[in-house]
Formats: structure tokens, sequence, C-alpha cells
């Protein structure tokens, strides 16, 4: 299983609207829930790594202008084309069961800067959608998230398995 952050952002230059996890979490679909699409996904960068990912990996939900991490999702699948024969992977679904944190996580706050400075994911600039996460860098992450939830410690760790 590899690992991800998927970030997002309620407000979007230029836009009405963005887009907030809690549409995720708080969805009462029991299908595979579509994350991304041709106007969502535009980073090559992100197009790439999405071809990496495959059923069962792991999310990290982020919602960057929040800077908050709100919870942990699985890949209902690999990624695919929103445009069929396009060759751009721009689309991915997440498995409806998602993880919403009881406190979201700030990647600011002072005790958890020391860890998420050192992700680039999670540094300014960070330019895409979706990121890589190494093994230590993901530990090191879930142990924050049990840290600010600690009613959710095993909630987590079962999620992660």
């Amino acid at each position: 299983m590899s690992a991800w952050v998927y970030k997002v952002n309620s407000r979007r230059p230029g836009r009405h609207t963005g887009w907030h996890f809690d549409q995720f979490f708080h969805s009462r679909l029991r299908r595979p829930y579509d994350m991304g699409g041709r106007e969502w996904i535009r980073s090559p960068m992100s197009w790439a790594r999405l071809r990496q990912v495959r059923a069962g990996d792991l999310f990290l939900c982020y919602q960057s202008d929040e800077r908050k991490i709100y919870g942990l999702a699985h890949a209902a699948g690999a990624a695919y084309e929103s445009l069929p024969g396009s060759g751009i992977f721009d689309s991915i679904d997440f498995d409806p069961s998602g993880l919403r944190l009881d406190v979201p996580v700030p990647v600011t706050h002072a005790t958890t800067r020391p860890v998420f400075r050192h992700v680039a994911a999670f540094t300014v600039p960070s330019r895409g959608t979706v990121h890589a996460l190494h093994r230590d860098e993901l530990r090191a992450i879930l142990c924050v998230l049990a840290r600010f939830n600690p009613a959710q410690r095993g909630a987590i760790r079962q999620f992660v398995k």
C-alpha cells in the first residue's frame, strides 16, 4: 500500500466555490466517491502521481486553505482518465468508508510544525493536488494524528492496516 496526500481548497481564486472534505466525510453515498476530473486536477505532476495509485492506497485528506488534515481515505480502485484515451489520469474514487478525524490536525501548530515542515506536500508553495508520502513521513504523521485524536488512536491504526 502506498500513501498519498490529497489536497483541496474551499476557496478557489477566480471561482465562486471550492470544495471541502466534509462533503466527502458527511456524504451518505455507499458507492465510491469521485475525487477528480479535468476541472479539478490540472497538474501534470498530479497526473503522473495518480498513474501510480492502486486500490487500497491510503490518502491523507488535507484542506489546504485551512492547513489542516481532516481525515483518511482509501482508493476504491486505480486512478483513471476522466476522458478515456486521453492519457491524462485525473480521477480517483475514494472508498466511501473514510475516517473523519474528531479534531482536524493543523500542520502549522507549534507542536506539529517540526513534522510537517519536512514533508513537501505541506510546504509553501506546493503545487498539485496529489503528493506521495514516504513511509517514515507517514509514520510520523500518523503519530501526530493520534496525538491530536487520542480517542481515535485505535480507529486510525485499524484504518491504516
